[in-house]
């Protein structure tokens, strides 16, 4: 027999598209501003998926993203203590103007153009670690988020060794 490698669907979200965020937190967010997801801490205790793809797409008036403009994530794991997220910088579904002080899991990098109104990003193959969190995003693409139509997705899924 002859063994191969294959991704196989998470025991989580899996392969369908999830909420990683609520749309009220992303809804005119400034730029420069983060935010931690409302919803329901993401359960990763008892599924161990190992990776998620990140889905963006968000929305502003017509404007022209320059060059470097990007998304920034980070993944806020539930603490010991069993009540707090990372490193505490942040309030669920709460906008604020900071920068939390973890190392960023991935950059969502923009595309640079003029009359853009529709932004659009992926992130592929990220580690998720065993246990809950929450992630956590920051607006860097040089303009508020329109007041709807905003929307950030996840999937997850594994490694199958024994295919």
């Amino acid at each position: 027999m002859t063994a191969r490698t294959a991704w196989t669907n998470g025991n989580g979200q899996g392969l369908t598209w999830g909420n990683l965020f609520n749309g009220s937190d992303l809804n005119s967010l400034p730029n420069g501003s983060s935010v931690l997801a409302s919803i329901s801490a993401i359960a990763n205790g008892s599924s161990l998926d190992q990776f998620m793809d990140v889905s963006l797409e968000c929305s502003i008036s017509s404007n022209t993203i320059s060059a470097g403009a990007n998304f920034t994530f980070w993944i806020f794991p539930l603490m010991q203590d069993g009540s707090t997220y990372g490193d505490n910088s942040l309030t669920v579904g709460t906008q604020a103007a900071a920068t939390p002080g973890l190392f960023p899991v991935f950059t969502m990098p923009l595309r640079a153009a003029s009359s853009q109104t529709a932004l659009y990003g992926y992130a592929q193959t990220v580690v998720i670690s065993p246990g809950a969190f929450l992630c956590a995003v920051q607006n860097n693409c040089g303009f508020t988020l329109s007041a709807s139509g905003n929307a950030i997705k996840y999937r997850t899924y594994n490694i199958n060794l024994n295919n």
